[in-house]
């Protein structure tokens, strides 16, 4: 392969040297001009070796890399394209490249002793203007989350003095200024991201309310679907402080007020995705679809002070009660116009959080004794060993000597992090039963290192699975029936167990109550992630049970067809244009036109039958990639309706994970808006 390789190289330039020289005006002047230039240019990028200089017009150098032939335009004075090429695309051999700079620049001598490179270089064409420092210092604040007040810390001003080589400190902005750029940011994060979701057909949103520092917040990010790429884009909605109980009034109003300052239309958002909350669901149970005016005025008189528990995973309805017309009794109550005002998208619950619900609370109702004396000797012991190693420091140091590594502690806020942790003990199994010694803990017994390898086997799949669920970039709705079939059947295969044959069971029934649409796809709520999993290229049927098989492709196809109807017109014009044969229109003008004026449901049967023939053509096709949906425009518009939703609420959760590192104990005094606009430039830095 090699000599292969040198022989299209040797070739190469053969073919160049006969083409330079078959130019026998021009050849010989524009090579010594190429000479020359190479010769005033000092820069060991460009002396050949992994720059071939191209062109040199005044100031502007075009070169084509060695290694991938691509052009670059640089500058005399600014040759940081030439690096930042290799840094991207050709990262594997920076090393040697750096070797090759220190090599040029000791002057190919090793006996030469190294200069260090200026950081700086005096002149004008090296200053930075104020602006410049203004942009550098405002997306420091803002990236690395610092209080706005460190511009006018004096050891930061003189960090900036000292990097510019300047004496006047009006070029450093001051905190007012830094909080004026904050809003023109913001106000121009707020105009791009309505513009984008205008021109997005469909989006997804999840929600969900975080507090600290004895503040309660209501964070949102939005989701779309590149039409082009299939990209996942996200973005923060914003995060809005709740004043009072977690309601669901409050809690609509709140969405409300979010969607609204994006111009943000319910029937543009697929779904909102949030966890289990019993206060979301009554939100969107009692706002989720148009609120008849008949009903405007009415409110059961036990819903009026309800307020639901984030820690619940259901919502206890109260029946019997009588419906009075609440204006009659209060003239001037709010609530009379939220109805009115208030209407939000379809509400879907996180697949994530259910199955960590499942691995969780679902596992603590299992009633076998023997498995529950063996998980509890176990796990005591665990758990009294990870208490241990988060609070003495000696231990810590003895763990880290014994096992040359530390071990996460599990948390009951952080998905997968008892399984995580589990795993993690047996993979230094040896090293820690030295360890449990040397700490004076309770070894555990043989038959407990079995359980705990049983435990981990059964919980792998529900740990795998929920990876794939709470992803953001590619993870798409198609993907929980998939995930939870798959999830079912491993369990099942599991009958070698000898402890953890409780625990699998259990997990069974719970996923088999939990995601009941998902194993009877014959439910009304399995629609959408039936057409989810079909219109995604990477499962179509494979998927399906046999017995649903008929009824999934025939909801397929109907969904199709309908997605065909809403462009009937623009369909039908380009059809009948087609058809039109114009050598015949005189004769069979009057036949056509009446046809055309009097059947119009003879267009609909058409658009239905291409629906039909792409939707088969579709299934039929083995490719799995994405980019066959170009080929198929009625399936892409079914992909990217139902595909837009994401199937977990992880992507809010991350965002407070950044408002933690915000909302500070030393900043308890941040303003609200203050606050919102650092989470959502914040964000803007990480597109």
């Amino acid at each position: 392969m090699d000599k292969y390789l040198n022989k299209r190289k040797h070739d190469n330039t053969i073919d160049e040297c006969e083409i330079d020289n078959g130019d026998n005006v021009a050849g010989p002047s524009q090579s010594s001009k190429m000479e020359s230039a190479e010769n005033k240019i000092q820069n060991y990028l460009l002396d050949g070796k992994y720059y071939k200089i191209i062109s040199v017009e005044g100031t502007k150098i075009s070169a084509s890399c060695q290694l991938c032939s691509k052009k670059i335009i640089a500058y005399n004075n600014s040759t940081g394209n030439l690096l930042s090429h290799y840094k991207l695309l050709h990262s594997s051999i920076m090393s040697q490249v750096k070797e090759y700079k220190i090599l040029k620049m000791s002057g190919n001598s090793k006996k030469d002793i190294l200069k260090q490179t200026k950081l700086f270089h005096s002149g004008p064409n090296k200053s930075c203007s104020k602006q410049e420092v203004n942009d550098l210092v405002f997306e420091y604040i803002i990236c690395e989350m610092r209080p706005l007040v460190t511009v006018e810390k004096r050891s930061f001003k003189k960090l900036i003095l000292g990097l510019t080589h300047s004496k006047d400190e009006s070029i450093i902005p001051n905190r007012k200024q830094i909080l004026q750029l904050l809003k023109n940011s913001y106000n121009s994060y707020v105009s791009m991201l309505s513009d984008l979701i205008q021109k997005s057909k469909f989006i997804c949103t999840t929600a969900d309310i975080w507090s600290g520092n004895n503040k309660s917040y209501l964070g949102m990010t939005c989701h779309l679907i590149d039409p082009i790429t299939y990209e996942r884009k996200s973005f923060v909605l914003g995060c809005k402080r709740i004043i009072g109980s977690h309601t669901y009034l409050n809690i609509t109003e709140t969405m409300t007020c979010m969607t609204q300052e994006y111009n943000i239309h319910y029937s543009k958002i697929s779904h909102t995705v949030t966890d289990n909350a019993s206060n979301f669901a009554k939100a969107f149970r009692t706002f989720s679809t148009s609120v008849k005016s008949t009903q405007s005025t009415t409110l059961s008189v036990g819903d009026l002070n309800e307020d639901g528990s984030p820690f619940e995973d259901s919502d206890v309805e109260t029946e019997n009660i009588t419906v009075v017309d609440i204006g009659q009794i209060f003239t001037n109550s709010e609530d009379q116009n939220i109805d009115e005002s208030f209407c939000l998208p379809p509400h879907m619950r996180c697949c994530a959080h259910t199955l960590n619900l499942i691995s969780t609370t679902d596992i603590k109702k299992i009633k076998d004794a023997s498995y529950i004396n063996i998980s509890e000797s176990t796990f005591k012991k665990l758990f009294s060993f990870w208490t241990l190693i988060s609070r003495s420091t000696v231990a810590s140091d003895k763990i880290l000597e014994k096992c040359g590594c530390k071990f996460p502690i599990p948390v009951v806020t952080r998905w997968n992090s008892l399984y995580d942790s589990s795993l993690k003990v047996l993979k230094y199994k040896q090293q820690l039963t030295k360890a449990f010694d040397d700490l004076h803990l309770i070894k555990l017994k043989l038959s407990e290192w079995t359980f705990l390898e049983e435990y981990c086997q059964v919980m792998e799949p529900l740990a795998i699975s929920l990876d794939k669920l709470q992803g953001e970039n590619n993870s798409f709705l198609g993907y929980v029936a998939p995930t939870i079939l798959v999830l079912r059947r491993l369990l099942i295969s599991f009958t070698d167990l000898k402890y953890c044959k409780p625990l699998s069971f259990a997990i069974i029934q719970a996923i088999e109550t939990r995601f009941n649409y998902i194993l009877d796809l014959s439910r009304p709520e399995s629609k959408d992630f039936i057409i989810a999993s079909i219109s995604h290229p990477k499962f179509k049927l494979s998927w399906v049970p046999l017995r649903y098989m008929n009824l999934c492709k025939n909801l397929f196809i109907t969904e199709c067809c309908l997605r065909m109807n809403t462009e009937t017109k623009s369909t039908n014009l380009t059809i009948t244009q087609s058809d039109k044969d114009d050598s015949d229109d005189d004769f069979f003008d009057s036949i056509c036109n009446d046809n055309d004026f009097t059947s119009p449901s003879e267009s609909e049967s058409r658009n239905s039958n291409l629906a039909n023939l792409q939707a088969l053509s579709f299934l039929n096709l083995k490719k799995k990639d994405l980019d066959i949906l170009n080929d198929f425009p009625v399936i892409k518009e079914v992909f990217l309706k139902y595909n837009t939703t994401i199937p977990s609420s992880a992507a809010v959760e991350r965002l407070f994970s950044k408002a933690v590192q915000v909302l500070t104990t030393r900043r308890n005094r941040l303003s609200d808006d203050t606050f919102q606009m650092l989470l959502c430039c914040r964000s803007k830095y990480d597109l």
